[in-house]
């Protein structure tokens, strides 16, 4: 899936330093498609408050420029969203939709 021209580029290093400068922010994942044997797969986007939409690429640079991240559930996602993610809890629609919630 390409990306999008009003999305901006993050790799992990860009989240780690949003951690580590105590930056808010929240996250979001998207549903992207599914693989051959019909596992979902979710690109993850960063959202901060006045800036665009910041979609997670892979910190190796391809001879095609940058690409997208993808997650499958188990365990890519749920091991991003514990280590990266914003603290929110995910929750799983009956279409493979991911919501987050904040914590009870």
């Amino acid at each position: 899936m390409p990306i999008a021209r009003n999305q901006i580029l993050i790799t992990i290093d860009g989240v780690k330093d949003l951690s580590e400068k105590g930056i808010a922010f929240r996250c979001r994942y998207e549903l992207v498609g599914f693989t051959d044997d019909g596992k979902p797969r979710y690109q993850c986007i960063y959202l901060r408050e006045g800036e665009p939409e910041a979609i997670l690429v892979s910190t190796r640079i391809t001879p095609h420029g940058p690409e997208p991240r993808y997650f499958n559930i188990w365990p890519g996602l749920f091991k991003h969203h514990l280590e990266f993610g914003d603290g929110r809890d995910l929750r799983f629609g009956p279409d493979y939709s991911i919501t987050l919630e904040e914590r009870g």
